[in-house]
């Protein structure tokens, strides 16, 4: 079976609506590519070691996996908010991996949210 690599917003959101995300990329990724797939479970549990980049630790776990997949399916993000995600998606199209990518409104709802209230509290004038 095909496996697939899903590159899925995780900064500041609950395990529960990364893995929300993640289901609804995999069931768009078997009709786009018209494929079954296994999902490479791109969720790391583990915490990072002691360092000054964590997030660089995570995206090296990361590129390791990716390396196993055969499609790649992330998120299209208007205000290129994730980095992580955006590294992905070069590495999968630099190296020739089938990809597609999903508005993050659509997969991601939570993040749009979010950026609307943090725009809104921005906005506020204190009297």
């Amino acid at each position: 079976m095909e496996k697939l690599f899903i590159s899925c917003p995780m900064r500041g959101r609950t395990e529960e609506q990364i893995r929300k995300s993640m289901e609804q990329m995999h069931k768009i990724a078997e009709a786009i590519f018209d494929e079954k797939f296994e999902v490479i479970d791109t969720w790391i549990a583990d915490k990072a070691p002691a360092c000054n980049r964590e997030q660089l630790w995570y995206l090296g776990k990361s590129i390791e996996m990716l390396s196993q997949a055969d499609a790649f399916i992330g998120v299209y993000d208007d205000q290129k908010g994730f980095d992580g995600c955006i590294v992905e998606n070069y590495t999968a199209k630099l190296y020739g991996i089938p990809q597609y990518l999903v508005n993050l409104s659509y997969v991601a709802p939570d993040v749009i949210e979010r950026r609307l209230i943090d725009q809104r509290v921005d906005n506020l004038e204190i009297y």
